[in-house]
């Protein structure tokens, strides 16, 4: 369980953040929010797609990392199998956030139940002065970047709903005859016909505000399904396997 809470020199002047490569805290997680910037690494490992956020019913993009729900396949263990992650795998153990409208004034939170913090080991968050040393203050202009990513992301995403680009899709995937068939609802993509049919004004909008590279990374990442469902289908079989060993 994540204990957010804003960061402060006299509580945390002994706090240290260890260095980790260790995402097994998504485990549970198998559809991971993304940005824009994400569209162009992760395509080609990751399906991205889109979804409706349960408590604001916006619409909001997610890498599928895995097809049944509650299972990251990828998040299992370490190391982390592929050569590419999200730009949010890298925020923990802290989090920002807009202090106000025009989003010119942030806070830093800090997970204090994470497990990357330490006061014996990693890389200190301040200065025996109390001031924050170079290793939080790159820390925070990252998580300014992140903030700014997400905010970025949600115009886009709204500039997509708005022009009516997005479809529901319905995927329904089976690796193998002998394995698992997953239906996934809910999940929304670019409809490539419409996106084809746009007049050459909003084409040529899409275009300046570099919206086309970013479509087009989203339906090739699309062909990341069959990766998935491989890993999947890998995954199931050795669980299957285990069970029978624990059962004998």
């Amino acid at each position: 369980m994540s204990k957010f809470v804003p960061l402060a020199k006299d509580q945390h002047a002994k706090l240290r953040v260890i260095q980790s490569g260790d995402y097994t805290r998504f485990r549970q997680q198998n559809l991971i929010p993304v940005v824009v910037r994400d569209f162009f690494t992760l395509s080609a490992e990751f399906p991205l797609v889109f979804v409706t956020n349960e408590s604001s019913e916006d619409f909001m993009p997610v890498a599928i990392m895995g097809l049944q729900e509650g299972m990251n396949i990828y998040c299992q263990e370490e190391p982390f199998p592929a050569q590419v992650i999200p730009v949010g795998f890298g925020n923990a153990p802290f989090a920002i956030t807009a202090t106000d409208e025009k989003r010119e004034q942030f806070a830093v939170l800090v997970d204090e139940e994470s497990p990357l913090l330490s006061e014996n080991e990693g890389e200190r968050v301040f200065t025996d002065d109390g001031e924050k040393t170079e290793y939080m203050e790159a820390r925070v202009e990252g998580l300014v970047q992140a903030a700014q990513q997400h905010h970025q992301t949600q115009e886009v995403t709204k500039y997509l709903v708005e022009k009516s680009l997005l479809t529901t899709q319905q995927v329904r995937l089976q690796h193998r005859p002998d394995g698992r068939l997953y239906n996934i609802d809910g999940i929304y993509v670019v409809n490539e016909q419409k996106f084809n049919e746009l007049s050459d004004e909003d084409f040529l909008d899409m275009r300046s505000r570099g919206l086309v590279a970013l479509v087009y990374a989203h339906l090739n990442s699309l062909q990341q399904l069959r990766r998935v469902s491989e890993r999947q289908y890998t995954a199931d079989k050795r669980a299957g396997e285990t069970e029978s060993e624990e059962s004998s």
